[in-house]
């Protein structure tokens, strides 16, 4: 005959065994809690930065941003700054705990984070390297933006020419009609090439118009990084999160109770049989 197993042995053995449950269960707890308590807290310091808008992809893209701050060359210069004195070994550490991710649902938008032991220490290595971005991002926009302002400046002097011109042109034509001294068919003839000069001249006036407008568009919206959330020092840790650990542990200990009490039941012998 098969064994069978219904709900009344099941509660009765969970009844039996009730102590050894419980005490699982609360050693299970009781041990979490040290040891939570006992670990070093982690800290999380971060900060939100916006990055350029500018004609220069190597500062301007979010992908180009990530690359430039987690490359081994920029993260010594920072490492180096504020431990003098650390080893291979610190900077490797150091080099894992840094995350430069785009913001979700942004373009612009990039979240550079540290996690840490040593909260000050973190917060003091996220304003490094927002400084030392911010240092070869501001070289860069500058440089664009006196390549835009020497082209409004030549746009302007262009335009202030090319007025000239037609201003002279204008008179060239008003000349030609109050002429009298010369045929009727050599006046029309410079008259015609005369105007078509200042239809020319026009058209460079309208296109340099346009270019200056476009210009203008470009300095209104030229700008360099942006520091929208500074980093500040942490007062909490994320890690340990003490009562996820306690939590899961007591879990995992009322089911171990609860395995220990039917394995301690079947190597004990069945139950008689009522």
């Amino acid at each position: 005959m098969e064994d069978e197993i219904d709900l009344r042995d099941i509660f009765r053995v969970l009844s039996k065994r009730r102590l050894m449950i419980m005490g699982v269960f609360v050693f299970s707890i009781l041990m979490a809690g040290v040891i939570s308590f006992a670990l070093p807290p982690v800290y999380k310091v971060s900060s939100i930065i916006a990055i350029g808008y500018f004609e220069d992809p190597a500062y301007t893209s979010q992908s180009s941003m990530k690359n430039v701050m987690l490359s081994d060359e920029f993260l010594l210069e920072v490492f180096e700054a504020t431990s003098p004195n650390g080893s291979s070994g610190d900077f490797r550490d150091f080099k894992e705990s840094v995350e430069v991710e785009p913001v979700k649902d942004s373009d612009r938008l990039i979240e550079i984070s540290i996690e840490t032991e040593k909260r000050k220490e973190g917060l003091k290595q996220v304003e490094i390297m927002i400084e030392r971005y911010s240092d070869l991002s501001e070289n860069s926009y500058n440089k664009q933006k006196k390549i835009l302002e020497d082209q409004m400046a030549n746009t302007e002097q262009r335009l202030e020419v090319i007025d000239m011109e037609i201003n002279q042109t204008r008179e060239a034509l008003k000349e030609i009609e109050e002429s009298t001294g010369s045929s009727a068919v050599q006046a029309e003839m410079r008259f015609s090439r005369t105007l078509d000069i200042l239809n020319g001249k026009e058209s460079q006036r309208s296109a340099l118009l346009d270019r200056r407008m476009e210009l203008q568009k470009q300095l209104l919206l030229i700008r360099n990084l942006e520091v929208i959330q500074p980093p500040r020092e942490p007062i909490s840790p994320v890690w340990p999160r003490k009562a996820l650990i306690v939590a899961i542990a007591g879990m995992l200990g009322l089911m171990a109770g609860v395995l220990a009490a039917f394995l301690q039941e079947g190597l004990g012998g069945r139950p008689a049989e009522r």
